[in-house]
């Protein structure tokens, strides 16, 4: 089976809010799981970056639903290539907001503090995708084993 990676961000439409948005990320989850789809959606103020990864007619066609989704605005392709692996394949949809990210992987990765999709290159994009994520597992492993105590 054919597997690509598609890389693109997008605003938040005008009067979608943090609760609408937890229920998009709900819905994505379940719904990417049974299509075979897994990724990574970074959010900010400013924008989503969002990676999907999976058989490329699941992430064709739900690119295609995004795009045409009034609760997105300037979608905009970073990346589009065929791999061989996945850098998401444990997640239907792992998810870092703005305030949870080390603002010293953004200093290593973009030389700056602030997060912008929009100035990011789809590479500089997917490393930083990567590095979040990693983060974000390590802490929510970290935050487990803390519980189990």
């Amino acid at each position: 089976m054919s597997l690509v990676r598609l890389l693109y961000v997008s605003h938040l439409a005008k009067g979608i809010g943090p609760n609408e948005l937890a229920g998009i990320l709900m819905v994505s989850r379940k719904k990417n799981k049974d299509i075979g789809v897994s990724g990574a959606l970074c959010y900010s103020a400013k924008g989503f970056l969002q990676c999907l990864e999976g058989p490329a007619p699941a992430v064709n066609e739900l690119y295609r639903r995004i795009a045409r989704d009034d609760r997105h605005v300037d979608v905009t392709l970073l990346d589009y290539a065929d791999i061989q692996t996945r850098d998401f394949g444990d997640w239907s949809m792992a998810y870092v907001r703005e305030d949870e990210i080390d603002k010293s992987v953004l200093k290593k990765i973009r030389g700056a503090e602030s997060f912008d999709p929009f100035d990011l290159a789809s590479g500089e994009a997917m490393d930083l995708l990567k590095a979040l994520v990693k983060e974000r597992k390590e802490f929510l492993t970290r935050q487990q084993a803390e519980s189990e105590r």
